[in-house]
């Protein structure tokens, strides 16, 4: 049985979280540009002119690699079902 000093280390991890759906572009400039993403949903301007190409190549570098996961994760869960929702009849 575990005592209060080992239940208040285990309390102090963090737990990660992972995202139930892939962030699309507007998700990754939100995150990454978020003075830029305040313009674009304000109407002030074009999202075209905003960002160089290398920033668009690292925008959509980084939304395809999060829907690559997305999908990994996804048919993973389907080769692997959660254990402890089965059943069992005898």
């Amino acid at each position: 049985m575990k005592d209060l000093a080992d239940y208040q280390r285990s309390g102090n991890k963090k737990k990660k979280y992972v995202r139930d759906f892939p962030e699309g572009i507007l998700d990754v400039i939100e995150k990454d540009y978020p003075e830029r993403y305040s313009m674009i949903v304000e109407g002030l301007t074009s999202i075209a002119v905003l960002f160089s190409a290398e920033e668009w190549i690292e925008i959509l570098t980084k939304s395809r690699n999060s829907f690559r996961s997305h999908m990994q994760r996804t048919n993973l869960t389907k080769i692997y079902p959660l254990q402890g929702n089965k059943a069992r009849f005898g």
